[in-house]
């Protein structure tokens, strides 16, 4: 039996003493080896799918202090393999302080390459919800809800209105706008000159954004559906590398919205 890094007992059997499942990652199965302590990735599996070299990889892990007793290196007989071989494994609690040492500009294969650079995103995002998550938010009560869902409604009624008195004022916002009368929270947020993460987390604050996990454990805020009905935002269903997910975009009414409320705020 090979030595392990980690120091913990080496199982025995044709499968190593493991049970022996998989998922999917992105559109690539993972092989998942689970014994009495835990559940173990295979490094070069997970390289092999990503157009990486395992054995650099594996230096790089054992350097980082993150890895000690999280890796170890098995004998066992892997799904669709007519023998038992040595593999280096890592425990599921550092696979995503792996990924995110990955150096994506080294993948090849630019489908490959997005996927790692999406989930690097997403563990961003999850990192800066773990770092932010004691800081004091107050829910708005359904009174302020309401009182800023009628200042909205008054703000566009008033809109619409000097928009017929006053057309050629009309299309402030036309040159930041799709062809659909929609921007991204990206730009919105390059508009004003702001982190969209900051962006979004003070729509939320305001009552505007509801809070939503991705499947990564990061933030997805969406707007609420009384913004939505008023005619503020809307919500599209996207696809990226196989995977749908809502995105969030607002009307030319939202940004006028989101300026006046920004520009009382900073007056305030």
């Amino acid at each position: 039996m090979a030595q392990s890094h980690s120091n913990l007992p080496a199982p025995g059997g044709a499968t190593g003493g493991y049970d022996i499942g998989s998922f999917m990652f992105h559109g690539d199965s993972v092989t998942v080896l689970t014994n009495e302590h835990g559940n173990w990735a295979v490094l070069g599996q997970l390289c092999a799918n990503l157009t990486l070299d395992a054995e650099s990889q594996r230096q790089m892990i054992l350097r980082k202090s993150w890895s000690a007793g999280r890796a170890c290196i098995t004998q066992v007989r892997l799904p669709g393999d007519d023998r038992s071989r040595t593999h280096f494994l890592v425990h599921e609690r550092i696979v995503p302080m792996w990924l995110a040492n990955v150096t994506a500009s080294r993948i090849q294969d630019d489908s490959k390459r997005a996927k790692i650079e999406l989930a690097q995103l997403e563990l961003a995002d999850a990192l800066y919800q773990y770092v932010t998550a004691n800081r004091p938010f107050r829910e708005p009560s359904k009174l302020e809800m309401a009182r800023d869902l009628v200042s909205a409604l008054e703000a566009k009624e008033a809109l619409e209105a000097a928009n017929k008195v006053l057309a050629p004022k009309a299309g402030k916002w036309d040159r930041f706008l799709s062809a659909e009368g929609l921007i991204g929270m990206r730009e919105i947020a390059d508009l004003f000159q702001m982190d969209v993460r900051k962006l979004t987390g003070w729509l939320v604050s305001r009552g505007m954004f509801r809070k939503q996990t991705s499947r990564f454990g990061g933030n997805r805020n969406l707007p609420r559906k009384m913004y939505q009905d008023s005619g503020h935002f809307v919500v599209k269903m996207e696809t990226k590398n196989g995977f749908n997910f809502p995105v969030a975009y607002a009307t030319s009414e939202g940004l006028d919205l989101l300026d006046d409320l920004r520009s009382r705020e900073t007056a305030a």
